[in-house]
């Protein structure tokens, strides 16, 4: 019988890879890479009606590979498979294929004709070089060994499906932004910094599932979205528990408001109110902004200059033009975030009856409109820095132009807007030109003082 030590390897194993090897005998051997996940020992994947599936058809037992590419910690294993049937059918499988690799949905999207496969593993060759040579260990598995897996493999923690309900990739649209308008008043209070930052995430992470929420009580991401976190689609949330907890982060992030109003004023609830009203409208009818092509005026507004304003306004107690108009630049890349999102969602959208910006360009007319977003980030810097609203210092966020160059060619791929992760792109050029910008502020502080 396989010692719970070992399955606990086979586990490590299993988490630290997402693809695998695998090959099948048929007429001929033929092997191939696949994105794999797996519940106790037995391992999912997703196979095209093509050699392996033909394969599979005349004799279903299988080897499969799961490593690296470095021979360290690693499994080779035989194994029985078992056609499930179309991701469709499958729920909890896709669910734990998804989860796992999100890579996966834009090629199941693109390409439907794919099944879904369990491996029953019936050897596993367990090689663990880490720390000293040791012989290849050779395990038998027994069923009695499967239904111990099952039992040892408690999926994923619950403050993990809390985490990922929040779509945590996202938060650099707030973070940047509070940072830079921080970075602009004269002398900064780093407790009023950390309290503003704790509650725009607070209400940003309530924001961004109630707008995964919106969209699926509304039928709009089904099980193949990609931009959602896929905390209800793929069942890791009740509806009532995902609603309990935007009530939570929202109500705690107003409440850090309050806190923050009692010290420096009533503007810190006024900016904060019209921030919290365009993220909750955004999605929730009878508004919905993101409907009615209004979306992306609502979130440039929202994470560009109400939040720098507001950051500011913590810090000094005035009002100001100046930190809204330094974070056009950070707001319109969040424009970019959201453009790529429409883009993919673009024919979910048209057949719900909603109307974006992307709808209403269609996908030549939105790669050009995403260059435009781009590329008007970047002019703007000069402009402000001409009319000493930032600093000169904040022109090294021109050393983020080669990830602009690589998605502005991206988003000339029709092919790619549709199926593609642009919206992931883009949030990392945000970051990254966001971290310059907020660089070169507090580098013109350093030098002052």
């Amino acid at each position: 019988m396989i010692t719970e030590e070992a399955i606990k390897n086979v586990f490590e194993v299993y988490a630290k890879n997402k693809t695998m090897t695998l090959s099948t005998f048929g007429d001929s051997l033929w092997s191939s890479r696949v994105y794999f996940a797996s519940h106790g020992l037995y391992i999912y994947a997703v196979i095209e009606k093509s050699r392996n599936y033909e394969n599979i058809l005349k004799n279903n037992r299988v080897s499969f590979v799961i490593e690296k590419g470095v021979p360290d910690l690693f499994i080779q294993g035989e194994g029985d498979v078992e056609i499930l049937g179309k991701p469709d059918d499958c729920e909890k499988e896709r669910a734990l294929l998804f989860q796992k690799n999100i890579e996966l949905i834009p090629f199941v999207k693109k390409i439907r004709d794919v099944l879904v496969i369990r491996i029953k593993p019936v050897k596993i060759f367990l090689s663990d070089f880490r720390t000293l040579f040791k012989p290849r260990k050779e395990i038998a598995v027994s069923d009695a060994d499967l239904q111990r897996g099952l039992e040892l493999d408690r999926g994923e923690p619950a403050w993990k499906v809390y985490l990922k309900a929040t779509r945590p990739f996202a938060f650099t649209a707030t973070f940047i932004s509070v940072l830079a308008g921080a970075g602009l008043a004269r002398e900064i209070d780093p407790w009023l910094l950390l309290l503003t930052l704790a509650g725009v995430m607070l209400l940003h992470a309530g924001i961004n599932a109630l707008n995964d929420l919106m969209d699926y009580r509304y039928g709009i991401d089904d099980w193949l979205v990609l931009g959602a976190s896929r905390v209800l689609q793929d069942k890791l949330m009740t509806q009532r528990r995902h609603f309990t907890f935007i009530a939570f982060l929202i109500g705690l992030g107003c409440a850090v408001g309050a806190v923050l109003a009692l010290l420096k004023g009533m503007w810190v609830l006024y900016i904060g109110a019209a921030g919290v009203f365009l993220g909750v409208f955004y999605q929730v009818k009878p508004l919905g902004f993101k409907y009615r092509a209004l979306g992306d005026f609502a979130v440039f507004a929202a994470f560009g200059p109400l939040l720098a304003l507001g950051s500011y306004f913590v810090q000094t107690g005035k009002l100001s033009i100046v930190p809204a108009l330094a974070a056009v630049p950070i707001g319109l890349l969040v424009i970019g975030i959201l453009h790529g999102n429409n883009v993919r969602d673009l024919i979910e959208d048209i057949q719900c009856g909603y109307k974006t910006v992307a709808s209403y360009l269609g996908l030549k007319g939105s790669s050009y409109y995403y260059i435009f977003l781009v590329g008007a980030a970047y002019l703007m810097l000069p402009f402000l820095v001409y009319f000493d609203v930032l600093p000169w210092q904040t022109l090294i966020a021109f050393l983020s132009l080669p990830v602009a160059y690589k998605n502005i060619r991206l988003s000339l791929r029709p092919d790619y807007l549709q199926f593609g992760m642009l919206d992931l792109f883009t949030a990392k050029l945000h970051l990254f030109f966001g971290i310059l910008v907020t660089a070169g502020i507090f580098i013109a502080k350093l030098s002052v003082a």
